[in-house]
């Protein structure tokens, strides 16, 4: 009877990790990439600018990008992005609707990139069909785009590598001179996606079901 009271107390847990793996899942799922790599996901294509080296690449004054017109069903727009030169009053346009003063967003643009996450959904829009990144000097100043993807999350993608990186490298012990020297940081985040955590979580809630129900026969 112990053993009985065991082995459904584990099939339940199973039960319960699956549910929050598979909500994880669907949770990791709601971005929506536009522009990755700087490629189209989606069709568009470049109006003013070029694509360079996986980035687009564009002047300070007027970088256009056609997004296809994307629909917005999620709250925000996250654009991975850099620039050169005084970026104080960088802009973007979005679809000739709104556009975001991104100093206004407590971002400012440097030579390294940076996740811009506009509210899109919160300042009126319901899709993206142009973006116009301007403001700066178009002489001196150049706007580097690598991604643009839709999400319901708020937080920044960079921001997140970031934290797992400083704390696997807490975890990490120095056993010799050469292991003092701190690897070069990735200025981009990692975009890739992988099904392996939801065929696992499917596997494991239909093995978890087949023995609550084998259970369930055998009370």
């Amino acid at each position: 009877m112990k053993r009985l009271k065991m082995v459904k107390r584990l099939s339940t847990l199973m039960l319960a990790v699956c549910l929050l793996l598979a909500m994880a899942t669907q949770v990791s799922a709601a971005s929506t990439y536009l522009l990755q790599d700087g490629a189209f996901q989606t069709g568009g294509f470049i109006n003013a600018g070029e694509a360079v080296d996986g980035v687009v690449q564009g002047p300070g004054n007027w970088t256009q990008l056609n997004m296809a017109d994307a629909a917005v069903d999620v709250p925000y727009l996250h654009v991975i992005m850099k620039a050169t030169g005084d970026t104080a009053k960088a802009q973007i346009a979005v679809s000739d609707t709104y556009t975001f003063n991104i100093s206004d967003l407590g971002i400012t643009l440097t030579e390294e990139y940076q996740d811009v996450v506009l509210p899109v959904q919160e300042k009126g829009l319901t899709m993206i069909s142009w973006m116009n990144f301007m403001g700066l000097d178009g002489g001196s100043s150049v706007y580097s785009i690598k991604d643009v993807f839709l999400s319901d999350d708020a937080n920044s993608t960079l921001a997140t590598e970031a934290t797992v990186s400083e704390a696997t490298a807490d975890t990490t012990v120095d056993e010799t001179a050469e292991a003092t020297a701190t690897p070069e940081a990735t200025d981009v985040p990692k975009t890739g996606s992988s099904n392996g955590t939801t065929v696992f979580a499917l596997i494991t809630l239909a093995g978890s079901a087949l023995v609550y129900v084998g259970l369930k026969k055998l009370k």
